[in-house]
């Protein structure tokens, strides 16, 4: 299978370049796959599980948002923030649930940005819990 070059920048620089198969990852319009030679595309990503294929494996990860610029041969994603299974620490994204959901019943929060919270510590665990 025909291979393009992946991309991805955090807030720190670049977390990873890589040469993928194939890249799923759920935009705000809807999952999305890309492949090589794809139609260019700049979309928003959601919070939401990301994985791709490359030499055959897949690798999965966290996102917690961002945006990706896909063209025929490169694809680049800025993410918020991105964490494989392996860098996610279990503990601390279940105390980040229980805080979140916490601030959920406080009728004085900021209840948007408590479930945006829960969403990103329920993503974690599920990325963790998935590790193979």
């Amino acid at each position: 299978m025909k291979t393009f070059k992946l991309r991805i920048v955090t807030p720190r620089g670049i977390y990873k370049e890589t040469e993928v198969e194939m890249l799923n990852l759920r935009t705000t319009s809807g999952q999305i796959g890309i492949l090589a030679n794809h139609l260019p595309l700049a979309s928003a990503i959601d919070i939401s599980e990301m994985n791709y294929i490359s030499k055959g494996e897949r690798y999965k990860f966290a996102l917690s948002g961002g945006f990706v610029y896909v063209n025929d041969d490169e694809t680049t994603i800025i993410a918020n923030a991105i964490e494989s299974p392996e860098e996610i620490d279990l503990r601390r994204a279940e105390e980040a649930k229980r805080r979140a959901e916490s601030k959920l019943q406080d009728e004085n929060a900021d209840i948007l940005r408590a479930e945006i919270a829960l969403r990103k510590a329920i993503l974690r665990i599920r990325v963790k819990n998935e590790q193979s």
